[in-house]
């Protein structure tokens, strides 16, 4: 059975990160995987503390809820990580997170836990998904480096609405395949 993992980086809990997320995780539910979602604004996530023990213990030394997500990105075979686009980047909350993911890799900055599927779900609200094309493959790289190989980018634009994700079909329908797709994949 595959392990998919979901990191909501989006400061509303019902939102459209929210909605796009659960429609990956339901695809791949559907198709035999064990689901677990995370919501980053709801949990004690402090910044990086930048003292690099992760590098050689592999585990961070600051003590809150991030120790219980690396440990399920550790054992999952893919992650799936959802964010609005904000002043043309992820959420805040999204950012702490990358921050902290810095145990993933080792002292000579190799994947430490090898490979992950990696799908990014994006929400924003400008028109055209190639006006952020050039930091999403940033992004892909920044992951890549983890062991976090990407599979899969979903954008979703025109969400000016709290509910704008869940109104649009087509979004939803290519959400679901991509979690049924990991899945089986």
């Amino acid at each position: 059975m595959k392990n998919v993992v979901g990191i909501v980086g989006s400061p509303t809990k019902d939102g459209n990160v929210s909605t796009l997320l659960n429609q990956i995780l339901k695809g791949a539910a559907d198709s035999g995987a064990q689901t677990k979602i995370y919501h980053l604004n709801e949990m004690n996530i402090k910044g990086c503390q930048g003292c690099r023990d992760c590098l050689k213990e592999g585990i961070c030394s600051t003590e809150d809820d991030m120790e219980e997500i690396l440990r399920a990105i550790i054992g999952a075979d893919a992650v799936i990580i959802g964010s609005p686009i904000y002043i043309w980047q992820v959420s805040g909350q999204t950012k702490v997170f990358m921050d902290r993911l810095y145990p993933m890799i080792d002292e000579k900055h190799k994947p430490r836990y090898g490979s992950k599927k990696l799908v990014m779900a994006y929400t924003q609200a400008a028109p055209f998904k190639f006006i952020f094309g050039k930091y999403y493959r940033y992004m892909r790289k920044v992951f890549n480096a983890m062991g976090l190989k990407h599979v899969k980018d979903i954008v979703v634009t025109k969400c000016f609405e709290i509910d704008a994700v869940a109104k649009n079909k087509k979004a939803m329908e290519k959400a679901y395949d991509i979690g049924m797709a990991l899945s089986l994949g």
